[in-house]
């Protein structure tokens, strides 16, 4: 979870907490997401709340170096062509982006995307067993 504002780092932590996510690890710098992942950690999602396409590209191709996110979630304030454009940015640069919801975030919307993500990995794996 990667947010400048504090106050959002706890209310994401709470909204993960009830989709069983109970090892959150909450960031407030890019810097602090590098140094974990150059540590060894790994993490099903990152949620990347203030998301900003100009600025912030460079950290999330940083970040995604590692194979060490299975996918990203953007929260930025964007309209529907600025959100496109941040989805055909991520598949050109192989970035695991499984959504861009808007800011502020509200919480049945993370809830949604996550819940969605789930069945398509369970029916990937059903399907794959056959």
């Amino acid at each position: 979870m990667l947010s400048k504002s504090p106050g959002s780092l706890f209310g994401y932590a709470g909204a993960l907490n009830e989709l069983g996510y109970y090892s959150v690890s909450l960031c407030a710098r890019a810097r602090e997401v590098a140094d974990l992942l150059e540590a060894g950690a790994r993490f099903e999602y990152l949620v990347y709340d203030g998301f900003d396409l100009g600025k912030n590209a460079g950290y999330l191709q940083m970040f995604v170096k590692h194979n060490a996110i299975i996918s990203v979630i953007a929260v930025a304030d964007v309209n529907s062509q600025q959100r496109k454009k941040i989805i055909l940015w991520a598949k050109v640069h192989r970035v695991p982006l499984r959504g861009v919801l808007q800011a502020p975030l509200r919480s049945n919307e993370l809830h949604e995307l996550i819940q969605l993500n789930s069945l398509n990995t369970e029916c990937r794996s059903v399907a794959s067993e056959l």
